[in-house]
């Protein structure tokens, strides 16, 4: 194992090829930031945006550290060079990494190490950062300061100078003059970068990945203290379960495809001593076995207990692992759900529309709607500078400002006829029938041939009686079914508070086409996979209960890089102890 910091002189005329670069250990972490915060002249508190850290060691010592985080927002001079507009930039922006801290440490004198080290690192970054972070690097940048450096290491590894900043800083939400000009150097990684950078179309290479993620100790710790943190609602006397071990073991069950009370008793009973173990459960201390609960008492808890906690408790743990850049949010009815007054359960979730994960969820009044119901749902959840997407229904002026002014988020909404003016300014425009589509989608598959074209305009941004206007769309979508023949050709209208410097024609179509993925991805999963409409769970908490654990189910299986979720629980369902290695119990 290396050690944190040298502990002697390293001989001067040590060969490079003992040199070695490399991404820091979770352990080392603590280390890394206690000597750049103490040995770098600018100190240090955080990387900002998605980051690496990395060490350099010769023989086995640590000699230098570096730290790449997210590029600068605005850079003219780099802007400049590369020659991208505003629209294509705010969509590559992620392609840049910006080698924020270069540190060597005290007592190290080598010549030519710094140059060295940096020819490894950039060897090796874009590989790093696609491996952690999904998509790859095309350009390294760094500034430097001219009044304590030259920049020779750069210069010295063929980095490009591109002149000097105008010596502004970034301070929350706005710039301020701090009057300290600092040199600007830059690195192509990939022979095509500024091809790929600029071209208007981006290169498939380019398109994020999806890390399969791995929960670590702390978040499974604060799954587990949130899940004990909910009030019990059972009287104290004659206890025999732990409220953990019941909830443990319906979490469990589910993700292994248990669909009522009785399934998730009988997996309970299947169980191992172990298992038994690891889930808390009682202990009989005649027969010195763990006891597994009995479907009774799993019904009674998951009858009674606060589903309005137990909603809270896990949508904020999943919250807190990832919360994307576009949440959408719609209802549905539990068809086999009844409350006692005989009205059917209606819920209202918010999801992310990348990942494909439930983050909140609210039971909608027997008396009400989902309109009242979407600003409390919303309040909780953390939407500064995301995208919120909602059907029609949800095409509303007092939604809108709630959004943008208390929430500091954009909306992208649906118009139809409950905003008929609105509709008809759009409409208005007849935008699909000079101009060619900004944008054109042509997709064939399970038997349909789909085209999708979209046009926007900012023509009546200052006229329409909806606050916020960044610009209007037109989408037209064909479908035509292969076998039949049969054609369906239907025009929405769109309204979004992203302007065209921050929402291309293709983006608004895809934050379009991403609300429909609850239904696709979530919904669809749990009435086919999980067979939730024909449920015999009908009764108080129960429903909502249910659907709240196969909400986190699908969450748990698609952050964990799960594509096919009915084959998942399949191998679940086989291998039951999996499903507690999956949590992490």
């Amino acid at each position: 194992m290396s050690q944190a910091a040298p502990t002697s002189q390293i001989n001067e005329r040590s060969p490079f090829h003992f040199l070695i670069v490399r991404p820091i250990t979770a352990h080392e972490r603590s280390a890394w930031d206690t000597l750049m915060a103490t040995h770098h002249y600018l100190g240090f508190q955080c990387l900002v945006g998605e980051s690496i850290r990395y060490v350099a060691e010769l023989q086995g010592r640590w000699v230098a550290m570096l730290g790449w985080c997210a590029a600068a927002l605005k850079c003219r001079p780099r802007d400049t060079w590369i020659g991208w507009p505003q629209v294509i930039q705010w969509q590559r922006l992620h392609l840049i990494a910006n080698n924020a801290r270069f540190l060597i440490l005290p007592d190290i004198h080598i010549p030519n190490l710094a140059s060295r080290i940096l020819s490894l690192n950039l060897k090796r970054l874009a590989r790093d950062w696609e491996q952690i972070h999904g998509h790859p690097i095309l350009l390294a940048e760094t500034f430097v300061d001219s009044s304590r450096f030259a920049g020779t290491c750069y210069k010295a590894a063929n980095w490009t100078y591109l002149g000097h900043t105008r010596g502004f800083g970034k301070s929350s939400h706005s710039y301020f003059h701090h009057g300290h000009k600092k040199a600007l150097f830059v690195r192509p990684l990939n022979k095509k970068a500024l091809r790929w950078l600029t071209d208007p179309v981006a290169h498939p290479h380019l398109v994020r990945k999806v890390t399969p993620m791995k929960f670590t100790k702390k978040e499974i710790d604060d799954l587990i203290n949130s899940l004990k943190a909910l009030p019990d609602p059972r009287h104290k006397r004659g206890l025999r379960h732990r409220k953990i071990s019941i909830l443990a073991i319906a979490i469990c069950a589910v993700v292994c495809g248990a669909r009522s009370y009785a399934a998730i008793a009988e997996w309970a009973q299947q169980c191992s001593q172990k298992m038994l173990q690891r889930l808390w459960c009682r202990l009989d201390e005649k027969t010195q076995r763990y006891v597994p609960p009995s479907e009774p008492t799993i019904r009674r808890l998951l009858h009674s207990i606060d589903a309005e906690a137990v909603d809270q408790s896990l949508g904020g743990w999943v919250r807190g692992l990832f919360t994307g850049e576009a949440i959408g949010f719609d209802g549905k009815v539990l068809k086999g759900a009844r409350r006692e007054d005989g009205s059917q359960v209606h819920l209202l979730s918010a999801f992310v529309h990348q990942e494909g994960i439930t983050i909140a969820q609210k039971q909608i009044s027997s008396k009400s709607n989902e309109i009242p119901a979407a600003q409390p749902l919303l309040e909780p959840l953390d939407l500064k500078g995301q995208v919120v997407t909602a059907d029609a229904m949800h095409t509303q002026t007092e939604l809108a400002r709630f959004l943008v002014e208390e929430k500091q988020a954009d909306y992208c909404f649906t118009v139809k006829d409950n905003q008929p003016t609105l509709k008809e300014d759009i409409a208005t425009l007849a935008l699909n029938e000079d101009l060619p589509p900004e944008h054109e989608t042509i997709e064939k598959g399970h038997g349909r041939l789909d085209i999708r074209k979209i046009w926007t305009s900012t023509e009546i941004n200052d006229y329409v009686n909806f606050p916020y206007c960044g610009q209007v769309a037109c989408l037209e979508r064909y479908s035509e079914n292969l076998k039949s023949g049969k054609t369906r050709h239907e025009t929405v209208y769109l309204i979004t508070s992203l302007s065209p410097e921050k929402a291309t024609a293709e983006r608004v179509l895809n934050l379009n086409r991403g609300q429909w993925g609850i239904e696709n991805r979530i919904y669809y999963v749990r009435d086919v996979t999980f067979d939730e409409d024909r449920s015999q769970v009908r009764s108080k908490f129960g429903p909502r209960m249910m659907a709240i654990l196969r909400n986190f189910a699908i969450s748990i299986l698609r952050l964990t890089g799960v594509k096919n979720i009915a084959k998942a629980l399949r191998s679940m369902a086989a291998k039951p102890h999996l499903a507690l290695r999956l949590i992490g119990i």
